[in-house]
């Protein structure tokens, strides 16, 4: 998000001061809170249906990494033991 200070936040406010008039500018800024809301809103949705889909992506390869790890250290464990012999 880029960073607005307070002159800027004013200048955009005497300009919609100058171009709306004092009677549509509250309306104006209602419709873009309502845009900003909504737009949030999506973002999260958004946001949370990718966590879902990257969990249920990870875990069958979580899985499969466990069964690799295992048949590793099964086969070091084995050729220590021939090692051994």
């Amino acid at each position: 998000m880029p960073d607005i200070g307070l002159i800027e936040l004013a200048l955009i406010g005497l300009v919609g001061f100058l171009v709306l008039g004092p009677e549509r500018l509250p309306e104006f800024f209602g419709q873009i809170g309502r845009i900003v809301r909504d737009g949030r809103a999506w973002l999260n949705g958004l946001k949370n249906q990718l966590a879902h889909e990257k969990s249920q992506l990870s875990n069958p390869i979580n899985e499969v990494t466990s069964e690799i790890k295992a048949s590793v250290e099964n086969i070091v464990d084995v050729s220590k033991g021939d090692q051994r012999d």
